[in-house]
């Protein structure tokens, strides 16, 4: 009882601390990462072996979300509820689906926005986060570098490089920097992950990045970059038997029935202004709302969950390894 009500008020102080951004409120600061995970994060700067935040025999919990970073009051709320949530289920680690900081990223690892949009609102939970790079994240192009700096200076953030993989318990994660793959410039990032996922022994992979492969949402539509995502990604995906691709990008929530046994899930409601549904196929459940994914996987069951901004569950899926749903039907 005690924990949580520390954690209800170090949400609440890291909020007020919104109005002095260049300093981190004491409440907020002591909610930071624990155990290893910045060992870990220190490990995939300059991987010698496959980092691992978890033992490969426990069962894993990770929070996902992407498109959240201008501090508005939405993003704050919602934060909150992954706040309240993580009370009775805490996370062994968080991952963001990009779009982390708007209009643009933060080329500087020490502006004092970090504070104000990623320290006060996510410290609180108490753990450490993997990120990816969203388009916004890209606009100018040192942004990125700022981000990824950002590791040396933060113990709830990592972004060791734009992209690299890790294992939690039965899980490999293959985090990706899909903006230069939408541009057919990713020749590099797309072979090591082929040989990565070649290499992989885990029971369960999970590649996530910020543009989606499917999507129900505004971008459900485009004729242009996201099809040319898919055509370099997808096969890749389905050759290694991947279970999961999790992205953000469209402004909602939304899980996509699979293609070649990948399952695809959107988690784009951080926080930015939610965007209309425009499409509906291989749709298993969507909604344009703010809130929050979560993964849990032991060696036998994965669940996907999506949480709304006021702590409520919104859909759940769960199936066993080798029990994927039916491959849907697209375009037909």
């Amino acid at each position: 009882m005690r924990k949580g009500f520390l954690l209800v008020l170090a949400f609440t102080a890291a909020c007020a601390a919104r109005q002095n951004p260049t300093v981190l409120s004491p409440e907020a600061a002591k909610f930071v990462a624990r155990g290893s995970a910045k060992d870990v994060c220190e490990a995939l700067q300059a991987p010698r072996a496959l980092p691992s935040i978890t033992p490969a025999d426990q069962a894993v919990r990770v929070i996902a979300f992407g498109d959240f970073g201008d501090g508005v009051p939405q993003q704050m709320k919602t934060a909150g509820a992954m706040v309240q949530y993580s009370q009775d289920h805490p996370f062994d680690f968080g991952i963001t689906l990009g779009d982390n900081f708007y209009p643009i990223g933060l080329s500087n690892p020490t502006s004092a926005r970090w504070d104000r949009d990623w320290e006060a609102p996510y410290n609180p939970l108490g753990v450490r986060f993997y990120a990816t790079l969203g388009n916004h994240d890209h606009y100018i192009p040192w942004n990125p570098g700022g981000e990824i700096r950002r590791s040396e200076h933060s113990r709830s953030w990592c972004m060791p490089r734009r992209f690299y993989t890790y294992t939690a318990g039965p899980v490999q994660f293959f985090a990706l920097d899909t903006q230069p793959v939408q541009w057919f410039r990713g020749r590099t990032q797309l072979k090591w992950l082929r040989e990565a996922l070649r290499a992989s022994q885990a029971p369960w992979k999970v590649v996530y990045g910020h543009h989606p492969v499917y999507t129900n949402g505004e971008h459900g539509r485009d004729l242009g970059y996201l099809p040319r995502l898919r055509t370099k990604l997808l096969p890749i995906l389905r050759d290694a038997k991947v279970d999961v691709y999790l992205a953000g990008h469209d402004h909602d929530l939304e899980a996509l029935k699979p293609e070649g046994g990948v399952l695809f899930f959107v988690s784009g409601g951080g926080g930015k202004e939610k965007r209309p549904l425009r499409t509906s196929e291989c749709r298993a459940w969507a909604e344009s709302t703010y809130g929050f994914t979560v993964l849990e996987a032991d060696s036998e069951e994965m669940t996907v969950r999506f949480l709304g901004s006021e702590g409520q569950e919104l859909y759940r899926t769960t199936w066993k390894k080798g029990e994927a749903p039916e491959d849907c039907r697209r375009g037909s």
